[in-house]
Parts: C-alpha cells; structure tokens; sequence
C-alpha cells in the first residue's frame, strides 16, 4: 500500500516576550508544540522551529516555511503573545494561515492552579491576532478545539489535505485530446480562468503524435499490456488479437503522452477522433486503465471534469470519471454510466471485470474500441463537479451518499453504478441543477465534503453542499 500523503505544515507558535522572566515557561511551551508536531504526524510533516515571542523571530519562521516551499502555516497561541508581531509575516505571505486555537489543560475547575493558566491562556491571544487580520483584510482560517479531540483533529486533517491538494492542483496540466463537444455548454471553460483560479492548465495533444507512437509502440510491450488484460479480465468472445491490439497500442501511446509531457490527466472527445481519422480506434480501454494508474480523464472533451478527477486522486487516492445517466426513482437512486471509460480498481470484487467491444458506433473507425465492463464496489461515495458559474467564476458541487450495492448488468455493457444521494433523489436532482452543477462529475469512496469545502475556500471560489 502506498504511504498516505502528507501536508508539508509550518508551525508557528507564539509567546509573549515578557514571559521571559519565568525562565521555566518557554521550555514548556516548546514541549507542548513538539506534541502539536507529533499529534499532527499522521497527516502532516510539521516543521517547528521554536518558539517565537519578537516580530524578528516571526519574520525569519515564516521566511523558512517559504524557503522550503510549506503547503500551510499553522499558527497556535501557546500562551498570549500581541498580534502584532505576528501580523506583517502574516500579511505579507502567500502562504495559507489556519489559527488552530487550543491548549493544553482540557478542563478548569476546583483544582485548577495560577500556573496552569498562565500556562494555557492562548485564547485571547488569538482573538487579537483574528481581529488585526480581519481588519487588515488578510484571509484566514481557523479550527477550536483540544490538541486531543478526534473532531477537532479532523477538521485539521481536512484543512491539511485541502491545502496539500492545492499545492498539486497548481501544477496540473491536463491534456485535451480533440476538442470540447460542440453544443455542451456545461462544461465549456475559458482556459485562462481555469488556469488563474484553480491552478490547472490545459495542454492540447496532437493525435497525429498519438497516431505515430501508437505504430511505433515496441511489440514486446504491447504483448505485456495485452498479456496482463487477458490476466486480469474475462473477454467478451469474438474479440479478435487485431481489435485487441489496435486499443492496447493507443492505450501504450496516451501513457507515453501522459508521461513525457507531465500531463495529471486527459480528455478525449470520440467524434473528433472519428473526424481527424489518425487513430485507429477510441481511448476507451486506455481511460479505464490510466485511471487506475491515478490519472484524470474526462469525455467528450471536458477538461473540467479530468480536473476534477485528477483533483479527487490527489485529496484521496483513487477517482473515477462518471455522469448521471438515468433516475432510480424506486431506488432512490441515480445510474452513473457514461459511454465507455471507468476506473477498473473501483469495480466490484465480488464479479469479473469483462473486456468487451463497445457498440454505440458513434464514430467513424478503421476499428471497434474496446472497454472494460463492470460495476462499481458498493460503499460511501462522494460526487463532485467543477464547473462555471455566472460572471465566468469558476466554482464546485459536491455531494455525498452511498454507491449502491448493485451487481453488473449485463447489458449495459460498460461500466455503471448507482450512487444512493443522502436526500430524497427529487430534492437531490433539483438542487443539483439549480446550483449550476454540470453533467459530468468526479467519484471518490469516501465522505469527502467538508474537505472539498475547505479546498474551495483555500481557492477563493464557490462551493455548493448538496445536502
């Protein structure tokens, strides 16, 4: 299993200079943010540089936490300490700011010393520093709550990942095989918007290059790849080794792509495949593999939803390029289907997967494409779509429920689902829609939410629940 990724935090902890003359103070403080490091471990690398009570000592911790390109400061008032000499580090960073206000006693009482609350009175100490930062209009974050309670720590687990998922999104490139399909508004997308909001570029893939490199892909490796799928998938009979071979060889291609080009993703649009006439069939089976390989894909053209996808690997691990196809209403339920493509690792494990011909011949093709065929494993599941909202704002929608335990359907013939909303699917479809949400959408397992939520604070943009 690989190792779960991790928040690169810089921890700034704050003490009043005057607290010198208690020589035994800072020392203990110092321990208390070494256990705020370690509590924080599981999700977070944490750099502590000590404890900082001057405006100087802010300005050099905070300089460093840049220097080593930190995804997040957290700031913790380890006892009371003036805003100001933390505000112009603050102001003057691009780095995100989460105040987590907490303290190390957990309960005051009958038995409570002086000592104890000299020792725990952060608290007022972060309200300055809030209101300095609210007045100067500098962004921030904050979590309160014990070092030691589970919900509190989830929340900044959530802040963790969202931000660490930022730091990657600003990265991405996601490329565009073709075009957008023509008279899908949902999904169109200014490419400079997409880029100076959410941090993704879109990069445009020649498919005469994908042509070429899918000729000259080395026979000892398409006889690997064509190997594994015969391993791994129960093929629909009739499928001929040419059919066969024509999918792995672009599959082979679009990886080669991916790779050279340091692409997180790719959209594909079949009728600009069928029109341009250099490829010999459709990325179906490349989509389904390359997903399970953590890239992002989206159809018809849609690079919004490749983003999206792309973003869902990063925040969890694994996602999937789905779309709302038919209403369950006796279910409660929504069918997710699209025309071929679908991540293999999130199919069922109690069935096969099938490798079989696609016959919606929507395209015009020298040869069938072939896809994988399956439903997905039942379990929580998060949707997610990032779309355009009025004034050319780029903005998410995100919801959560259940994939339902639904087994394959054979005659569908691609890959599908039922994802169960945690509302009344009426309520659910509706405010979906009215929201501006597209019909293209990103699946995860997992409640995913709040993190998305706090992702698209980070990012300055709208989130819209639909709960």
């Amino acid at each position: 299993m690989a190792e779960a990724k991790k928040a690169r935090v810089g921890l700034l902890g704050l003490m009043l200079k005057l607290y010198d003359l208690y020589p035994d103070l800072k020392p203990k403080m110092a321990a208390f943010a070494d256990r705020l490091a370690d509590t924080l471990s599981s999700f977070a690398d944490v750099q502590f540089p000590g404890v900082c009570n001057t405006r100087e000592q802010v300005d050099q911790a905070v300089a460093a936490f840049e220097a080593e390109d930190r995804d997040l400061i957290i700031v913790v008032l380890l006892t009371y300490a003036p805003s100001h000499i933390a505000l112009p580090a603050l102001l003057h960073t691009r780095m995100p700011i989460l105040v987590w206000n907490t303290q190390q006693l957990y309960a005051v009482n009958q038995n409570t010393s002086a000592q104890e609350t000299t020792e725990n009175h952060g608290m007022h100490g972060v309200q300055d520093l809030c209101n300095v930062l609210v007045r100067s209009g500098r962004p921030f974050h904050i979590v309160t709550g014990h070092y030691q309670d589970g919900r509190t720590l989830s929340q900044i687990k959530g802040w963790c990942d969202a931000v660490r998922t930022i730091h990657a999104m600003r990265r991405m490139r996601i490329g565009l095989l073709g075009y957008q399909m023509e008279g899908m508004g949902d999904f169109c997308v200014d490419e400079t918007a997409l880029l100076a909001q959410v941090g993704v570029g879109v990069h445009h893939i020649a498919m005469r290059a994908v042509a070429n490199l899918a000729r000259s892909a080395p026979q000892d490796e398409i006889d690997r790849q064509t190997a594994f799928d015969r391993q791994q998938f129960v093929f629909q009979t009739g499928i001929t080794d040419a059919e066969h071979e024509a999918s792995s060889r672009l599959e082979w291609a679009m990886r080669r792509v991916l790779l050279e080009q340091r692409l997180q993703g790719f959209a594909a649009h079949f009728a600009a495949v069928g029109e341009e006439g250099w490829l010999d069939t459709l990325p179906f089976l490349a989509a389904s593999k390359l997903l399970g390989e953590g890239y992002g894909f989206g159809g018809e053209g849609d690079v919004t939803s490749a983003a999206a996808v792309a973003l869902m690997i990063e925040l969890v691990g694994e996602a999937d390029f789905c779309e709302m196809f038919s209403m369950d209403f006796a279910g409660n339920s929504i069918l997710l289907m699209h025309m071929g493509e679908g991540n293999w690792h999130m199919a069922r494990r109690s069935e096969p997967i099938h490798l079989v011909r696609s016959t919606l011949g929507l395209a015009d093709l020298r040869v069938a494409p072939l896809l994988l065929a399956f439903s997905l494993e039942p379990g929580d599941a998060t949707l997610i779509s990032l779309t355009t909202f009025a004034e050319g704002r780029l903005g998410l929608v995100v919801a959560e429920g259940r994939i339902a335990d639904q087994p394959y359907i054979p005659d569908l013939g691609r890959p599908h689902g039922k994802f169960t909303p945690d509302i009344d699917l009426g309520d659910f479809l509706t405010r979906f829609s009215q929201a501006g949400g597209s019909h293209h959408q990103a699946l995860a397992y997992g409640r995913w939410a709040d993190t998305v939520s706090k992702l698209a604070a980070l990012l300055d943009i709208e989130c819209a629940r639909i709960s």
